[in-house]
């Protein structure tokens, strides 16, 4: 059975609560759910997978969590040049190189992921505030839009 399997891979002492999951797109589905930010220690195939599966989601508007790389040690340097290259061949769009945080301590980078996560929090409060704005004007030009259409 594979959820087995995974209470199999905690390490360390246990922080919170313990969910059983299915397999591991639903585990990254729940982190993401009860998430306030991301950060991706130091790590194998299976930290880097989630890492981008999170940057990805992010890019896709899936998510507006702020994501973090703590780069001991320079650990992720040469991860950090690729993305640099995909950006320079026209890959990774230069905004999108922007979508996590980096830094080489825990300190500095909870630093970065607090102040992500404000300027994330004002974004949205400000766009909630325009579309209360002018959701009025929206709905109406959406119902004159429809009544063309029938129109046509």
């Amino acid at each position: 059975m594979r959820c087995a399997s995974l209470l199999f891979q905690v390490s360390g002492e246990t922080l919170g609560e313990v969910k059983v999951v299915r397999d591991m797109h639903e585990r990254k589905a729940e982190m993401a759910k009860h998430s306030d930010a991301f950060i991706a220690l130091p790590g194998g195939y299976g930290t880097i997978e989630e890492l981008l599966e999170i940057i990805a989601w992010a890019q896709l508007g899936i998510h507006n969590k702020p994501v973090g790389l703590l780069n001991v040690d320079g650990y992720y340097n040469s991860l950090l040049s690729l993305f640099d290259k995909g950006v320079e061949e026209g890959f990774i769009e230069a905004a999108a190189r922007d979508i996590f945080v980096m830094a080489d301590t825990a300190g500095e980078l909870l630093t970065k992921l607090t102040e992500a996560r404000q300027l994330v929090v004002a974004a949205a409060a400000a766009e909630e505030e325009a579309d209360d704005a002018d959701g009025g004007d929206k709905d109406a030009a959406a119902a004159v839009a429809g009544l063309k259409r029938k129109r046509s």
